[in-house]
């Protein structure tokens, strides 16, 4: 059955009301950068090469995708001039890496999406149809596994709107969006979301425990809860980017404390969580980040809360509110509470699944015995490789 939902479902049907990608040119400050990603889809905004022309394609336009956390790491390694950082150029930051974008068209198979992001991607942009609904050719209907609606893949231009009511068009009020009368945006957790909708589809493997499809991965990364927080920067994987704070036991386990990631810092004041990795030890800056203008789940995404508080107008003020959450912080852990999101060995895939949407984060923490030993970690790519086990991709035609 898992045939059908990987080989039979387009690109077409993970767009409905997706926006384009965002981000800003390599020649903008990091301060515009920074306040684009709180409003991002994830944790990090897209950056394009300066003068590049909209109709080539993403690999030679986007240079890379810069993360909250690239933002405060460079902020924490430049306080001595903090105002000088904030005016470095975008392009001077992110790392160059245009793979972690890709094009596909609506037609493009499901399958071919994940093998894309087993590949690295971490954007799919979907062509989209301009004034009308996205015909997916060869296609039977897929409505037993996913009941959605109509699935538009592009709205009319302002141009064609202004025309059919008679008033003349308007520039675009959105400048920011890379390809918004093109593309439309598809991520990870668009996938993830869209999976968790066809279980009954994919079964028996949702239902098995994680270790058992090989779910977990091992080689997680970490830094001891003692060590200055600016090292956690310099030991961030490729996949997933997230370090884990941890305790280490007599024999050489780890006992995880919290994690270090760019979803920790989303939507957090990176000015203020910069002046603290730099002064801080590892626990003490993840469990202020973990406590400092947190957005619970179902709260909107869209509000801006990384914006400073009144009492926190100036940095150290801004300092004084991140660490003071750090006591609460300190004594759930004290209490054997945990500040990282954590799952079992034994865990089954789709529980997992659910624990990471309902989180909006790309990874959990994978402990077992007792002592809830660390033993490896669960991201997307581990996600994709089980449900795609035995599903072959199609060959070109």
């Amino acid at each position: 059955m898992a045939h059908i939902v990987f080989l039979r479902t387009a690109a077409a049907d993970l767009t409905a009301g997706k926006p384009p990608l965002r981000g800003v040119p390599a020649s903008a400050p990091l301060s515009a950068a920074a306040a684009a990603i709180p409003a991002s889809q994830e944790a990090d905004v897209a950056v394009w090469r300066d003068g590049a022309s909209p109709l080539a394609p993403a690999e030679a336009t986007v240079i890379g995708l810069l993360s909250s956390l690239d933002v405060v790491a460079f902020l924490a390694s430049h306080l001595g001039d903090a105002a000088a950082a904030m005016r470095t150029p975008a392009g001077d930051v992110v790392a160059h890496e245009p793979a972690l974008v890709r094009e596909v068209e609506p037609h493009t198979r499901l399958i071919e999406i994940v093998e894309l992001t087993k590949q690295g991607a971490r954007r799919v942009l979907v062509s989209k149809n301009i004034t009308e609904a996205c015909t997916v050719v060869d296609k039977k209907p897929f409505a037993p596994f996913y009941k959605a609606v109509l699935k538009i893949t592009g709205t009319p231009t302002a141009a064609a709107s202004a025309k059919a009511v008679g008033r003349p068009s308007q520039p675009s009020t959105t400048p920011s969006a890379f390809g918004c009368d093109r593309y439309c945006c598809v991520t990870r957790e668009d996938i993830i979301r869209f999976l968790i909708n066809c279980l009954g589809a994919l079964a028996p493997t949702p239902l098995q425990s994680i270790s058992s499809l090989g779910a977990v991965n091992r080689g997680y990364a970490h830094v001891e809860a003692s060590s200055p927080a600016i090292e956690s920067s310099w030991r961030v994987p490729s996949e997933p980017r997230a370090v884990a704070v941890v305790q280490t036991n007599r024999d050489g386990s780890h006992k995880v404390l919290a994690d270090v990631s760019a979803h920790r810092l989303w939507r957090r004041d990176y000015a203020a969580a910069a002046d603290s990795m730099a002064s801080m030890s590892s626990l003490n800056f993840a469990a202020g980040v973990d406590g400092h203008g947190i957005v619970a789940p179902g709260e909107d995404d869209e509000a801006d809360v990384a914006a400073p508080s009144p009492r926190s107008s100036t940095l150290g003020g801004r300092k004084a509110a991140f660490e003071a959450s750090l006591v609460g912080q300190m004594m759930m852990a004290s209490h054997g509470g945990n500040a990282a999101l954590r799952c079992r060995s034994t865990s089954s895939l789709a529980a997992v699944m659910a624990q990471m949407l309902s989180y909006r984060t790309t990874h959990i923490w994978v402990t077992d015995g007792e002592d809830d030993v660390l033993v490896g970690v669960v991201g997307y790519m581990e996600i994709f490789n089980a449900v795609t086990r035995g599903v072959a991709p199609p060959l070109p035609a």
